[in-house]
């Protein structure tokens, strides 16, 4: 009874705050956003300079963490993380469009051990594995639709750290499944390669996440449209 008495009142002093922005030059504030790994490399490291020219009033906070955690409980305004994994009583607002996922090894490791001409076949291939933020061992989804293959693969190397695991699939250690996106580099300067080149997979793109029954303040909004800007020569 007393939170349904107060709240209304504490969401009309935020909207008092951020009718107070318009008579600024731009909005100030602070914003606080725990993120995937990947998504702080992909989406938000490429932008958050220029934001800060942008609007230089607002303080950010970024954290980056893979593993899920209790995002009210530790005072974050925002999370990032895949569409689809954005935990229940938020209100989720998309950052990109879907993503692509592939299977990558080093040349040396695919010319000693074969490359794999089925996804069946990564079954008897060194796999570097990767805990989900749930920790669960990720499954490698190949293919898309009525076509995709969910596979539980082997491998004597889990990792909790895709960048880890890029360098450790680079060095020749295993194939190894992640976002196109994350190794593109590596791909054009022929350090790793794609294996399975016509089962690639699409996933959800990076969400933002937020509870439901608070206004966003302008900071916020402001920064997560930021996010969803093209950077340039995208």
């Amino acid at each position: 009874m007393l939170l349904a008495e107060l709240e209304p009142r504490f969401l009309g002093i935020q909207a008092a705050m951020d009718l107070l922005d318009s008579f600024r030059s731009g909005p100030t504030g602070r914003v606080r956003v725990t993120t995937l790994r990947d998504a702080a490399e992909l989406l938000i490291a490429p932008r958050l300079h220029s934001f800060r020219k942008s609007y230089p009033d607002v303080e950010v906070e970024v954290s980056v963490e893979d593993r899920f955690i209790d995002m009210v409980a530790e005072g974050f305004d925002a999370g990032i993380r895949y569409g689809g994994t954005v935990p229940e009583g938020m209100i989720a607002s998309r950052l990109t469009s879907e993503l692509e996922w592939i299977v990558v090894g080093s040349p040396a490791y695919l010319n000693e051990r074969g490359r794999p001409a089925r996804p069946e076949d990564l079954l008897t291939h060194e796999c570097i594995r990767i805990r989900t933020g749930t920790d669960h061992l990720c499954k490698w989804e190949l293919g898309d639709g009525d076509r995709m293959v969910s596979l539980d693969v082997p491998g004597l190397l889990t990792l909790g750290d895709s960048e880890l695991s890029i360098r450790m699939a680079e060095e020749g250690g295993g194939l190894f499944y992640c976002l196109q996106a994350r190794v593109e580099d590596k791909l054009a300067a022929g350090s790793l390669e794609v294996v399975l080149p016509d089962w690639t997979s699409t996933g959800p793109g990076f969400h933002a996440y937020y509870v439901s029954h608070r206004q966003v303040p302008s900071a916020l909004r402001t920064f997560l449209d930021y996010l969803k800007a093209p950077v340039a020569g995208d």
